[in-house]
């Protein structure tokens, strides 16, 4: 490891004793002035997010609402860091107390056709949890994530995401594991909400063309497994509720590529609605449509 990665990875083992430390309320209270710190000095980004909250949301908000709303992009993603950092410190993973949870029986009926089940969501609320949430409803549970450049830090993320109960598919190498894992009747958790490239499927997100991933769709076409998009959304000081969507059933047409295109926008459907529902919930800081469409 570098030097930069041994800082790295003693800053957020500092964060996560410091976090372990604190009521929930203070750690809500602290989360929200990282927020707003990071907010005012970090002006590309915050200009960023202004930039995109404005597109989408100009016609319905002032200035000032919009500023504000801006601010609490910031202020939500302060408070995901320090309650991801009580949680992984303390000594206890059982989170039902946190959660109060609608639509479960979707799963439970996916699960029964016995070709496992893809839960999508995006970076909205605290995503960390909403994986969590569906191994301590006791459904097995994988997630797909990119390694991160620090591997001790990597390596942290990993073991606290297994310490929750949840398997971790590296995206490096995730299509064996993630049909594998499907054909054993498990679920797979998939984030679909980020800039895919030039090789994503192009679909309408918050009225802009977006390059989005097309491996959900393409896993269940292929695996007969529905697709039930799930979200969380903060309630409280480490209180959550969490949401699993009407299954989108991927049935083949005998055209693929048309499959693909119309499965992804139903799912990429219902995260805008949720964004829209709430804004200050989803990770704005992203250059979501940064791939633009080829020229017709």
């Amino acid at each position: 490891m570098t030097l930069k990665h041994h800082i790295e990875y003693t800053g957020v083992r500092l964060l996560m004793h410091i976090a372990g430390l604190l009521s929930p309320s203070r750690g809500v209270w602290i989360g929200e002035r990282m927020g707003n710190l990071a907010f005012d000095l970090v002006r590309k980004r915050r200009d960023l997010v202004k930039q995109h909250l404005g597109r989408v949301f100009g016609n319905e908000y002032e200035p000032d609402a919009l500023h504000k709303l801006a601010r609490n992009v910031y202020r939500q993603l302060g408070r995901l860091a320090t309650e991801h950092a009580r949680l992984l410190a303390a000594e206890t993973t059982d989170i039902r107390d946190r959660i109060t949870v609608i639509g479960d029986d979707h799963v439970a009926q996916a699960r029964r056709q016995g070709k496992g089940v893809i839960l999508v969501t995006g970076h909205f609320g605290y995503w960390e949890l909403l994986g969590a949430s569906v191994a301590a409803l006791g459904y097995p549970m994988a997630v797909v994530a990119k390694d991160q450049h620090n591997p001790a830090v990597n390596a942290l993320i990993i073991k606290g995401r297994e310490k929750l109960g949840m398997k971790v598919i590296s995206m490096a190498a995730a299509t064996h594991a993630i049909m594998r894992t499907l054909r054993r009747n498990e679920c797979v958790g998939l984030l679909v909400d980020q800039d895919a490239g030039p090789g994503g499927t192009f679909v309408d997100f918050l009225g802009l063309e977006a390059s989005t991933y097309q491996g959900p769709a393409l896993f269940a076409l292929r695996s007969g497994a529905p697709i039930i998009p799930c979200f969380i959304i903060r309630e409280g000081a480490e209180r959550h509720r969490v949401v699993f969507e009407s299954p989108i059933e991927a049935v083949p047409s005998g055209y693929e590529t048309a499959d693909i295109q119309r499965y992804t926008q139903a799912y990429t459907a219902v995260l805008e609605r949720y964004v829209r529902m709430y804004p200050d919930h989803w990770f704005w800081v992203h250059r979501r449509w940064k791939t633009r469409p080829p020229a017709v």
